[in-house]
């Protein structure tokens, strides 16, 4: 599994220089790819379009675990207490300048995720969201710069595109295509790469799909188990009830017999996410089994073949072309940037003008009581 975010072989040491900005690492023609196609580069889509389709099913709370919903969320005032300063080390790599998001990252929804991840456990649940609370004010994941995480994906080997069937935004991974250098520089571009699909998910949709070509898999794209461990734990700490689906393409022979094997001692919540296609055997009865415990789904069961890659054997002519792509990371962020600011602006203002009518009050008051 712990391939599935395309990591490689690298040193786990953190990075100790910023990457080069994304104008110059454009001519460098060692490690950029040029779009392979004779058609007009596409440009990606991170905005879901209206439909009618239906939305991914969100497990409503039992009655012991809305309980403790509504004790977390009236702690919250404690929660958000006392918040660390940036990190330093993170300061290399975030724009300073984007706004500290706790109070719209702190939805009902939000709490309700950490509820369920911590299967209704109260203590177990705050503890939860005031780790992450602090993770957030101290490394700003949502303020990583893209000029920093630019490098990791010149090749294409992870991004977000699109939605699936439920609209849930699709982040397709090509591991062929890894060009990972430091282990650390990856990991924050699937941080980034996940705040971006969270960014862009409409109302009512809370997970993303994440769309795997294993077509090349091998044991050389496997990464080290420190920096496993690691993005696991953030994914399982700072993300949680966060992914909707796995979606395996084409998987060789030796992972599926591999999975068999562990498969009975994964949790059930997260076994059940996991799934395999073969789209060269639809109508194959062995790989595409209607027994609901098979890993084995249709391509349809989860996309629609028109608005899948057809890297990722769907009929989406899309390429990905890195001069086309990354203008589009930078537009996002820069949008985001100041839509943040601006709302930060409008707080500031209205939180002056309280104050200003509550000393009117007193003033008022004391003059009425002289």
């Amino acid at each position: 599994m712990r391939s599935l975010f395309g990591f490689s072989k690298s040193e786990d040491a953190a990075v100790q220089a910023t990457p080069k900005t994304s104008e110059k690492v454009a001519h460098d023609s060692a490690e950029s790819v040029e779009n392979k196609s004779d058609l007009p580069a596409i440009p990606p889509v991170f905005d879901c379009e209206p439909s009618d389709g239906p939305l991914q099913d969100i497990r409503s709370l039992s009655e012991d675990e809305q309980k403790v919903f509504d004790k977390v969320k009236a702690d919250i005032p404690e929660l958000v207490k006392d918040l660390p300063p940036i990190d330093p080390e993170a300061l290399k790599f975030i724009d300073k300048d984007v706004p500290l998001d706790i109070e719209d990252w702190l939805t009902d929804e939000c709490i309700a995720r950490y509820v369920r991840a911590r299967k209704g456990v109260y203590e177990d649940t705050k503890k939860a969201l005031r780790k992450t609370i602090e993770w957030r004010a101290s490394t700003r994941p949502h303020a990583l710069r893209p000029d920093v995480v630019e490098v990791e994906n010149r090749t294409g080997k992870m991004y977000l595109n699109g939605f699936d069937k439920f609209s849930r935004p699709v982040i397709y991974m090509y591991n062929h295509k890894q060009n990972t250098k430091e282990a650390d520089n990856q990991i924050r571009w699937v941080i980034c790469t996940l705040e971006m699909c969270i960014r862009h998910m409409r109302p009512g949709v809370e997970k993303v799909t994440l769309a795997i070509d294993a077509t090349h898999w091998g044991f050389s794209n496997s990464v080290s188990i420190g920096t496993a461990k690691k993005f696991l734990e953030i994914l399982a700490n700072h993300y949680p009830e966060r992914l909707g689906r796995a979606v395996i393409f084409m998987p060789p022979r030796f992972f599926v017999a591999f999975y068999s094997l562990v498969s009975p001692f994964i949790d059930p919540v997260t076994k059940a996410k996991v799934a395999f296609v073969n789209p060269n055997a639809v109508n194959d009865a062995q790989t595409q089994s209607d027994n609901n415990n098979s890993p084995w789904i249709q391509v349809e069961d989860c996309f629609d073949r028109s608005k899948l890659e057809k890297d990722c054997y769907g009929n989406w002519e899309f390429q990905y072309d890195h001069a086309v792509y990354w203008p589009a990371v930078e537009t996002e962020f820069a949008q985001r940037k100041e839509t943040m600011l601006q709302n930060e602006k409008e707080k500031q203002q209205a939180h002056a003008q309280d104050q200003g009518e509550q000393q009117d009050e007193q003033q008022e008051e004391q003059k009425q009581d002289a």
